[in-house]
């Protein structure tokens, strides 16, 4: 889903993905939460950054 309309920001603290800039930033439009594999528990640690890619 979109938001036309709104002001979005995407902040991200991984500063070892390509995708991480200086000022604390993700320079990606958009990103895709997946589930890490084999981890269907409900808790905050099943997600993950599908975007992720290392320097």
């Amino acid at each position: 889903m979109a938001f036309p309309n709104k002001n979005q920001s995407i902040r991200c603290d991984v500063a070892s993905c390509r995708h991480h800039s200086t000022d604390g930033m993700c320079e990606l439009d958009a990103i895709k939460v997946k589930p890490r594999g084999n981890c269907h528990n409900g808790s905050c640690e099943e997600s993950e950054c599908g975007n992720y890619n290392a320097k």
